[in-house]
């Protein structure tokens, strides 16, 4: 009788044993990067238009832009945006909820590339039902139920950043 509860035992150690040493790799972190046509500008324009884009995009270009380059045509900035949120996940948030990321805008003749990466979810401390809630910040991967809403956010962006380009070429030469 011993034999057989020492032999159970031992079989759930092995396969306890087992289970703990087959966890997941992390997944890789989330990145965005979409390439756009700017067909009739030169790089230089579309340059102007993006470096214009961090101007009025974000509250201090100067304070966002990390590094820019107009020979190369390559601005790398880190900034911020609200977390968008979707659903239920919205009533127990603040609304102080951001993610931070680092953007980076290469410029040539007729394209421009836009890449987001480094992307961090962040939220402050704060009160919930008298609780104290600690802050947290994390980055976001690629198996984030988060993700697909960032993304989706980010693609909103860039969008916007290209029209604008386009949008202002028009009105620097129509005064």
């Amino acid at each position: 009788m011993k034999k057989i509860i020492l032999g159970v035992l031992f079989s759930i150690g092995l396969v306890l044993g087992g289970c703990a040493t087959t966890q997941n790799p992390p997944s890789a972190p989330a990145k965005f990067e979409k390439i756009y046509a700017i067909d009739g500008l030169n790089q230089s324009q579309i340059y102007d238009g993006a470096r214009q884009w961090f101007a009025i995009a974000f509250r201090s270009a100067n304070a966002v832009i990390q590094y820019e380059d107009k020979a190369t045509g390559t601005i790398i900035g880190k900034g911020n945006m609200q977390y968008p949120c979707t659903g239920f996940e919205c009533m127990g948030m603040t609304g102080k909820e951001h993610v931070d990321f680092t953007v980076r805008v290469d410029t040539k003749d007729g394209k421009i590339r836009v890449g987001y990466e480094d992307l961090v979810y962040s939220a402050p401390a704060h009160l919930n039902s008298g609780i104290l809630m600690p802050a947290v910040s994390y980055p976001i991967r690629d198996t984030s139920k988060s993700k697909t809403a960032v993304i989706a956010k980010l693609d909103i962006l860039s969008s916007e950043m290209v029209g604008k380009i386009k949008s202002q070429q028009k009105v620097n030469s129509d005064w």
